[in-house]
């Protein structure tokens, strides 16, 4: 009998540490994960720094935004890929345009139409377009045979791409409509699409840009401040000119946190779009340098990712994210020094923003998942 018992309970001890093994969660990349929860605590130090009045405020609000992004983070970096089997992208890309043209019926707020008011919560659908749009393009684009991605099948995402693109144009928001264009564009070149017609668009693209800017006045009087702020400075050209001034004072290492003379009102925008310049006028060149490889590192880690991943897809999908994060940060930064016209971007992880900051940590737990799936494929295949 003693034996008998003895037996059960191996097999039991054997049954449940192969169900805990089937239970364990995806292993993350460590790096990625360290990466990400550096930038949040820098993000939430730097909102409550760039604050000139009701920082506390901003820096509970934000606390908020950081907590929802990471629970879908952490949710995404476990169960996308499982997400992405059950649920249509094309689908889900309607509904976003469902949530845009919402956004164009609400009142104006700043003389734009950008934003859906949920009472306790407004959320930007463009932010969520952004992401919706490039999973469906890698998801469409990785089903097609290499032969035929320069026939009249590409027909389809170019036009997906030019309807969202021109939905979130009708609510009078020209940056993000630039970095979508940008990365599908990138998109469709990491897929093979011919150079020839990536060219094309291009070529086309450039007017309707122009065109775009032209019956804008407000974007118009950008361009031009942009091109010489200084003989504007008191007018169009004022938050270009007192950007230089902040990161310009902030020398190599900067005033110290909370010590920008800047953010107490003579900068707009300081907590959100041109936080740059605060962080720079605060923690000096140096640290802006460290900002600045920091997203550097992340367009390394995320090309070296998806050039190793075996899934087409996923491949697609690691380096669409990677590029859409790491552009938008290059442009925010480039437009706060003033190196193009001014676009309302924010700063991955940095900026005050719910929508963006739930967004940014969403796709950086798809990319997380899919890292994870693609190592756990690699063992696998290893013997492992």
């Amino acid at each position: 009998m003693a034996s008998i018992f003895l037996e059960k309970t191996n097999l039991t001890k054997r049954h449940r540490g192969a169900i805990k093994k089937k239970s364990i969660f995806l292993p993350l990349d460590k790096t990625l994960l360290s990466f990400t929860a550096i930038m949040i605590i820098a993000g939430l130090i730097f909102t409550y720094s760039s604050s000139a009045f009701d920082s506390l405020a901003y820096f509970k609000r934000q606390i908020i935004f950081d907590v929802l992004g990471v629970c879908a983070m952490l949710f995404l970096s476990q169960y996308y890929s499982a997400l992405q089997k059950k649920f249509s992208s094309v689908w889900m890309l309607f509904i976003t345009w469902g949530l845009l043209i919402w956004a164009l019926l609400q009142p104006e707020a700043a003389n734009v139409r950008r934003w859906i008011n949920l009472g306790f919560f407004n959320i930007q659908p463009s932010e969520i377009a952004k992401m919706v749009l490039i999973i469906y393009l890698c998801a469409y684009l990785s089903k097609l045979p290499d032969k035929r991605r320069d026939n009249m099948l590409l027909i389809t995402p170019v036009l997906y791409t030019a309807i969202t693109v021109a939905l979130i144009v009708a609510g009078k928001d020209l940056g993000i409509p630039v970095l979508i264009t940008t990365v599908a564009l990138a998109i469709f070149f990491i897929a093979g699409a011919p150079v020839s017609k990536l060219l094309y668009a291009v070529l086309i693209l450039i007017p309707v840009v122009a065109i775009a800017i032209w019956r804008q006045p407000y974007r118009l009087k950008r361009v031009v401040s942009f091109l010489n702020p200084e003989e504007v400075a008191g007018t169009t050209g004022y938050q270009l000119v007192h950007s230089f001034y902040a990161i310009g004072s902030g020398g190599w290492f900067g005033k110290g946190f909370g010590g920008s003379d800047l953010k107490l009102e003579y900068l707009p925008a300081a907590h959100t779009d041109f936080i740059f310049a605060i962080m720079c006028e605060e923690v000096g060149m140096i640290g802006a340098f460290l900002i600045l490889g920091a997203f550097v590192w992340l367009l390394i880690h995320g090309v070296r990712l998806a050039v190793n991943a075996k899934d087409k897809f996923n491949s697609y999908l690691i380096a669409g994210i990677t590029l859409c994060i790491t552009f938008q940060a290059f442009v925010n930064m480039s437009v706060a020094s003033g190196l193009v016209p001014t676009k309302g971007l924010p700063l991955p992880f940095f900026s005050y923003g719910g929508s963006s900051v739930v967004v940014t940590l969403a796709m950086m737990g798809i990319l997380m998942n899919l890292s994870a799936i693609e190592k756990k494929e690699a063992l696998k295949e290893a013997g492992r």
